[in-house]
């Protein structure tokens, strides 16, 4: 092609057809949607191995404590420590009129570095030591053991909790001990005696 035909051909081009944007639209939202559904999928699975990190990190410590002591931490409120990091930690409120006077001549602790209540559950809520004693249920979860419950981050609300797909996996999975919607409860252990501060 001669020079004069190129300038004159480019003189002439107003831009891009009609068809030529729509398929670039077309495009830029096949990659945006590809990238937002790539992007949800790690945050999601990132979300999981924080949450399973921090199960396998309490469990280890409440059966230590356990080991020690012969019975597990009290039921407390949320953002309070069970006795995992410090020994009397459980004192701050909320625990069971059976620990006024626990023996822990046996606490060879802290069983934890940092209670994860602390820094808050990977959705934003909060962590909760529960102790249910045999014969309790406290919505649909049994007694006779001790969980580790994801909280809202306000008293009766749903911020910081994982999404109702997540947890019906963690519930097919048998890992959520709580069948109502809106409660995340995974066991930590199972007493071996009905005394709650009964000995080893």
């Amino acid at each position: 092609m001669r020079p004069f035909v190129l300038i004159h051909a480019i003189r002439h081009r107003q831009g891009f057809t009609t068809l030529e944007l729509v398929v670039a639209l077309a495009i830029v939202g096949v990659l945006y949607a590809s990238f937002y559904m790539s992007a949800k999928w790690a945050r999601d699975r990132a979300l999981h191995a924080l949450f399973m990190a921090d199960i396998r990190q309490v469990k280890i410590a409440a059966t230590r404590f356990e080991t020690d002591i012969g019975f597990f931490p009290p039921d407390v409120w949320r953002n309070v420590d069970p006795g995992l990091i410090a020994k009397n930690g459980w004192a701050q409120g909320g625990h069971s009129a059976k620990w006024e006077t626990p023996d822990l001549s046996d606490w060879r602790g802290p069983y934890l570095e940092n209670w994860p209540v602390w820094k808050r559950n990977p959705w934003g809520g909060t962590y909760d030591w529960d102790n249910y004693e045999p014969g309790y249920e406290y919505m649909g979860i049994p007694g006779g053991a001790v969980y580790l419950t994801l909280k809202p981050s306000e008293w009766g609300g749903r911020m910081g909790l994982p999404k109702p797909d997540f947890e019906a996996r963690l519930q097919e999975m048998g890992i959520d001990k709580s069948p109502w919607p809106h409660v995340v409860s995974v066991q930590m252990g199972v007493y071996r005696n009905t005394d709650l501060t009964g000995g080893h």
